[in-house]
């Protein structure tokens, strides 16, 4: 086996409450990710799915534990191993509009990592317009503001962006969530495939079983701030073990079943 590409020790993060107190979101979170896995995170609403991704992205500060990147030990948050790791990621959030800067193009979006990382102009236009195709946007779109896009193009530019500088870990927080059905099928097909040609190492957060099923090749269950159940996504949709996951694949099931009922397709699951 090859080595972990990010191992997390158990970590954990607390806020300060209004009363003083501290709270702890997610504790003690122990997680071994290998280079090429595509890691699903689910679990309740409110139980530290979003928290453990913005702390690996030093967007949320860890209050204890560890985490490696490339065997090189994170200490702290932001030390200068943790920086290597932010270096090496990309995310993509929930919210498409809030994400990109409303005053620029979404060509400039997509190559705005790509200058952050000094890729000469013309190789970071090129590479740009590459994934920008892959992922479905034309020129005329990508001369748009954010404001004159549509949200599904505004996601697809979002996805783009985190895909043009090719990062070592690519993080996703419930990426299709904004958009209507139809859109969040395309979406997914095409993030399904590039993801699949590309191969990085994946972290995404997701409510969704169908993204889970399509996209995950392992499956963590966060409850309440702890992780329940780590298997890979065969093991966890056959045969979930915590109450968490059952609650879950029991929910994809009724609804799976009543699109088979009604005799409708479930656009997540087919739209290529």
């Amino acid at each position: 086996m090859s080595a972990p590409l990010l191992v997390l020790d158990t970590l954990s993060v607390a806020v300060r409450a209004p009363d003083g107190r501290a709270r702890r979101i997610l504790e003690g979170a122990s997680l071994s990710v290998a280079p090429g896995e595509v890691v699903a995170i689910v679990g309740p609403s409110g139980g530290g799915k979003s928290t453990l991704l913005k702390a690996v992205l030093g967007l949320t500060r860890f209050t204890g534990g560890a985490m490696a990147f490339e065997a090189a030990p994170i200490r702290r948050p932001l030390d200068a191993a943790h920086r290597r790791l932010r270096a090496a990621a990309e995310a993509v959030f929930q919210n498409p509009l809030g994400a990109l800067n409303p005053h620029a193009s979404l060509r400039a979006a997509i190559e705005e990592p790509l200058r952050a990382r000094g890729v000469p102009r013309a190789e970071r236009a090129r590479r740009a317009e590459a994934v920008a195709a892959r992922m479905g946007l034309d020129t005329e779109t990508l001369d748009r503001r954010p404001g004159a896009a549509s949200l599904g193009q505004a996601q697809r530019a979002c996805i783009a962006r985190a895909l043009a500088p090719r990062p070592a870990l690519l993080t996703l927080d419930e990426p299709l969530s904004a958009l209507d059905a139809l859109v969040a099928a395309e979406v997914a097909a095409l993030l399904t495939e590039v993801i699949a040609e590309t191969r990085p190492t994946v972290l995404f957060v997701s409510h969704d079983m169908r993204l889970v099923r399509r996209l995950a090749t392992r499956v963590v269950v966060i409850e309440a701030g702890r992780i329940v159940e780590d298997a890979p996504a065969e093991r966890v949709l056959a045969a979930p073990q915590s109450d968490a996951a059952r609650a879950l694949v029991d929910c994809d099931s009724r609804r799976r079943a009543a699109f088979a009922a009604a005799r409708l397709i479930e656009p997540v699951e087919t739209v290529a």
